[in-house]
């Protein structure tokens, strides 16, 4: 069987063929059970999945808060609480009645970036609303903020709505990305006039500024349709159709998974969906980009639309439930129908390797980054969630530890460009620090032997406000003896190859100095703001003599 598609930056589609691994059965297993062991490379569990709470009902979310404690999302609308202990709480700290109105389900919930100070929360909630069968809405979605208060969760307001349900294709999950916004997925109620219309909200990954203070979720100013007056300005991208996962990486990008077509048919016009099953989908999420539901799904892309970078066939589904990003790099997908823990490998925005990374646990939905391992939680009533440890990074493995620092670095198909970026501080800051990650490699890469001989250390610097970067080589520590450094001028949207060579003295000073020790350091002066500085270091191999 063929497996599934994996579609590459130049909008080249690519299949690979081979053996098909067999979906495991509905069934979880005892602590300490073999795993399932991957098909991607590099891809290797350090231990069995261990059960961490058990007797869940349909978990949808889980949110780890910085004081230790989890939060867990029941669809059925109760958040429930691991405490820093480990144990379950009976109690929930949220239920549906607390909430106003006829709840229907409880799905996502973002915790606010500064969670720990201010103990702000958002929740995605379906509520049966605007039942009169005059549309094809049978309910509303919204987004409500809670406060954490005396251990439990209180109702501030709801804070957005507006967002059609149909009691399934609701979407629902939210994150908060680099930058400070928070994005919502929204599914398109099978409506597929939706997805590509601007005016709707359905079928999109919406984008809203959410600083704490405001009454109402608000529209940032460089969202690629700011300027509508309708749902448009709150759009970041379109043309989903049911999207369940959504995950920043180490680089800034937003990646997304979303369940394919089940065969439904929606007539010429809409042809994606016509005859079609299975075809679940991993984008990468570009601002302001269509992604082509219905017009298209699975591998192809029409004119103007951006295809997924990773596909499943149309038999056996994926039904992916959640997405994450592993301590590792790679990206991990629970999926439903496929019942497994799927890894993809990712790198410059590319899938470079995919495969089974466990399975045996029945069907899955939720997986969120705790450390250096995952959280990942079973659908359906008694539902167990588990901690999975994950492997550490493998050389010339996943890029999402070592990131490239453009998070638009992926380029779509022609006639859909990704719509420029405002360098904020945030991305700014992420930006040098993946470049001081990227020497520190490029360095290590060289060895101690290549670098007392005086090779060059170079990569190219992409995305970088204007202003002056200064490099540094040191050894030791971050304030040890510079070994040699260079001073660039950088102009905004150009590219410049960074060189650092060892002086005569840092070549000396490598050779008659024990310390394996050596750093990168950077400081990027913008021609506005702050001065950004960032440090990465790395051992190098022992001296050989010959």
């Amino acid at each position: 069987m063929a497996l599934p598609h994996v579609h590459r930056p130049s909008a080249e589609v690519r299949t690979r063929t081979g053996p098909c691994r067999a979906c495991a059965p509905l069934a979880a297993v005892l602590a300490g059970l073999a795993l399932t062991l991957p098909a991607a490379a590099g891809a290797v569990p350090v231990g069995p999945p261990v059960p961490v709470a058990t007797g869940l009902n349909v978990p949808w979310e889980i949110a780890p808060a910085p004081d230790g404690r989890t939060f867990v999302v029941e669809r059925g609308g109760t958040i429930r609480v691991i405490d820093a202990a480990g144990a379950l709480q009976a109690e929930p700290v949220l239920r549906a009645a607390d909430v106003a109105g006829d709840v229907r389900k409880f799905l996502g919930l973002a915790l606010h970036p500064d969670f720990a100070r201010n103990g702000l929360a958002y929740l995605y909630v379906s509520r049966a609303e605007d039942r009169d069968g005059s549309g094809p809405e049978n309910g509303t979605n919204g987004v409500w903020r809670l406060r954490s208060a005396g251990g439990r969760f209180v109702v501030d307001r709801r804070v957005f709505s507006g967002i059609g349900s149909d009691g399934n294709h609701d979407g629902g999950r939210m994150v908060f990305g680099p930058d400070g916004a928070l994005y919502v997925t929204t599914g398109d109620i099978h409506q597929p006039s939706r997805p590509r219309d601007l005016g709707s909200l359905n079928g999109k990954v919406l984008r809203f500024s959410a600083p704490g203070t405001e009454t109402e979720l608000g529209v940032p100013a460089d969202n690629p349709f700011a300027g509508r007056g309708d749902a448009g300005r709150y759009v970041w991208s379109l043309g989903h159709r049911h999207p369940q996962g959504l995950a920043f990486d180490a680089a800034g990008r937003l990646w997304e998974t979303e369940h394919g077509p089940t065969g439904e048919q929606h007539g010429p016009q809409y042809p994606g969906g016509n005859g079609q099953s299975g075809r679940d989908e991993l984008n990468l999420i570009v601002r302001g980009g269509d992604y082509g539901w219905p017009t298209v799904s699975g591998p192809g892309a029409a004119p103007g639309t951006i295809a997924p970078v990773a596909v499943a066939g149309d038999r056996p589904p994926w039904a992916p439930g959640d997405v994450a990003v592993g301590g590792d790099g790679s990206l991990y997908a629970p999926f439903l129908a496929g019942t497994q823990l799927h890894r993809f490998d990712v790198r410059a925005g590319a899938v470079f390797d995919q495969g089974t990374h466990l399975a045996d646990l029945g069907r899955l939905r939720v997986a969120v980054a705790v450390g250096r391992d995952l959280l990942v939680a079973q659908d359906g009533a008694g539902a167990t969630i588990y901690r999975v440890p994950l492997s550490a990074p493998t050389p010339g493995g996943s890029d999402a530890a070592d990131p490239l620092p453009d998070p638009l670095a992926t380029t779509p198909p022609p006639g859909q460009q990704p719509l420029p970026t405002p360098a904020t501080a945030a991305t700014a800051r992420t930006r040098v620090r993946a470049l001081a990650v990227r020497l520190r490699r490029a360095a290590a890469r060289l060895g101690r032997r290549r670098l007392e001989q005086g090779s060059f250390v170079a990569t190219s610097a992409t995305g970088l406000p204007a202003g002056r970067l200064t490099v540094e080589l040191r050894l030791g520590t971050s304030r040890g003896r510079v070994l040699g450094a260079t001073r660039l001028r950088i102009r905004a949207g150009a590219d410049r190859r960074v060189r650092v060579r060892p002086t005569r003295a840092g070549r000396a000073l490598l050779r008659r100095t024990a310390s394996r020790r050596l750093v990168v350091r950077l400081a990027h002066r913008p021609a506005a703001g702050r001065t950004i500085v960032s440090a990465s270091g790395a051992r190098l191999a022992r001296r050989t003599r010959r």
